[in-house]
């Protein structure tokens, strides 16, 4: 049966040439069956090389873009040709049977037309499809200027040929492919699934293209829909990518702010050190110079503390030293700053405080750390005194940097360890009593 219907299959070329051999007979000319084929011939020929030029040079023209998914560079040279031309629709598809890019002339929707199709090869392979639709109103125009020079010899037959041959390109060719283009047309949904066949079912190659269509459809959409599921799940690891991109950023961020807290803390008391204490003095400072608010400064050096670490041992100083800073500690303002200095020796910054309120928070530390002990492993409690100095800012005595106050409380501090250690001393009080021991010469900034 198979074999038995294609012996009886008529295919596009044989349906023109059964048309036009019946006109011919018609007619009864041998001249009209000249002039019929010379015309049938230029009109194909014309119509097969405009539109193998067109498409051989646009799919040539296409390539790169279609490989690089250009798709605006597509669409912009699709429209080019459709406004140049006769071409009066494009359509290029990828090598997955996906629309890239369309163009339509909107003028010449309802012209007489051919379709050609080319791959788009590269370095021969085929990584694209070309459709176009070429306009044979041109031909058609051509061949009227045919059948006027020779009106006058052959009308009948020439009239016979215009009418056989529109007749066969219209129900024959031109109609099969409107009802294939117009089944194209949105065929296909936004996640690219092509929705329905196409509805042509002649004995002819046009009836094969749309049932070979038909049979890739199915394979097409499983493509997409696998394509689509890749595409999902690539979408998710860089999802997750980025998640951990973030993640790793905020980490950097707290390892930065650890590293940045460290570079500013003493690692042993937990204190700032002389970096942070610095920086915390020349903000009050400049608060002096600028308001005159008030703000004094005390060193500390825990007394005769070489000798614990030479009789008890360095892990008995550290002990001393971590629990001083946290006497310290209790034992000034929040809104004050602490600092290790370096070995025994601290120092407080006291805010907004004067020369008095300073000897009254100086006192309250020498006594606590009096009355502070540190048992030891046989059970002996170890005592310890401090010797404090102390400064304030002071335009008077030329003390207004970070510089000259810390001179000046360290020489204070040195004056508490020539008079007996476990004391306090005021660097105004000490200016007053002994000049001549000082050689601090005022200001320096």
């Amino acid at each position: 049966m198979h074999r038995r219907r294609h012996l009886f299959r008529l295919g596009i070329r044989q349906k023109v040439v059964l048309i036009l051999l019946t006109v011919l007979l018609t007619a009864l000319s041998v001249s009209g069956y000249l002039v019929l084929r010379d015309v049938e011939q230029n009109v194909l020929g014309e119509t097969e090389r405009r539109g193998a030029e067109t498409a051989d040079y646009l799919a040539r023209s296409l390539a790169y873009s279609v490989v690089g998914y250009d798709y605006h560079t597509i669409q912009l040279l699709l429209e080019q040709v459709v406004e140049a031309g006769g071409v009066v629709h494009a359509r290029v598809l990828s090598d997955r049977g996906n629309s890239m890019a369309e163009a339509r002339h909107p003028e010449r929707e309802n012209l007489e037309r051919v379709s050609f199709e080319r791959p788009i090869l590269l370095e021969d392979r085929a990584v694209g499809h070309l459709e176009i639709e070429l306009s044979i109103e041109p031909i058609l125009a051509q061949l009227e200027e045919q059948k006027t020079a020779l009106i006058r010899r052959e009308v009948g037959v020439i009239a016979l040929i215009a009418i056989g041959e529109f007749i066969a390109l219209s129900w024959i060719i031109i109609a099969p492919l409107t009802r294939v283009s117009r089944a194209l047309e949105s065929n296909v949904d936004e996640n690219g699934v092509i929705v329905r066949d196409i509805d042509v079912h002649s004995n002819d190659e046009i009836g094969d293209l749309a049932t070979r269509f038909n049979q890739m459809r199915v394979q097409l959409n499983a493509a997409n829909e696998q394509l689509r599921g890749r595409v999902e799940s690539a979408d998710r690891e860089l999802r997750d990518a980025y998640e951990r991109l973030v993640q790793q950023q905020r980490d950097l961020e707290t390892s930065n702010a650890e590293l940045e807290a460290l570079t500013r803390t003493d690692p042993l008391t937990g204190l700032g050190n002389r970096r942070a204490f610095q920086e915390a003095m020349e903000q009050d400072i400049a608060l002096f110079r600028r308001h005159g608010d008030p703000a004094s400064l005390l060193i500390l050096d825990l007394d005769n503390f070489k000798a614990v670490n030479d009789t008890w041992g360095h892990d008995i100083g550290d002990r001393i030293l971590k629990e001083f800073a946290q006497l310290v500690r209790q034992h000034v303002r929040n809104t004050d700053t602490t600092c290790r200095m370096g070995g025994e020796e601290f120092a407080v910054f006291l805010r907004r405080t004067d020369a008095a309120g300073a000897r009254t928070t100086a006192e309250k530390l020498r006594k606590a750390v009096e009355a502070m002990g540190v048992e030891l492993e046989d059970g002996q409690i170890l005592h310890i005194t401090v010797s404090i100095g102390l400064a304030t800012l002071s335009l008077e005595e030329g003390v207004t940097s970070s510089k000259a106050l810390c001179r000046a409380a360290d020489q204070a501090m040195y004056a508490s360890k020539r008079r007996g250690r476990n004391r306090v001393t005021d660097y105004t009080t000490l200016m007053g009593e002994d000049p001549l021991s000082l050689n601090f010469q005022g200001d320096e900034t």
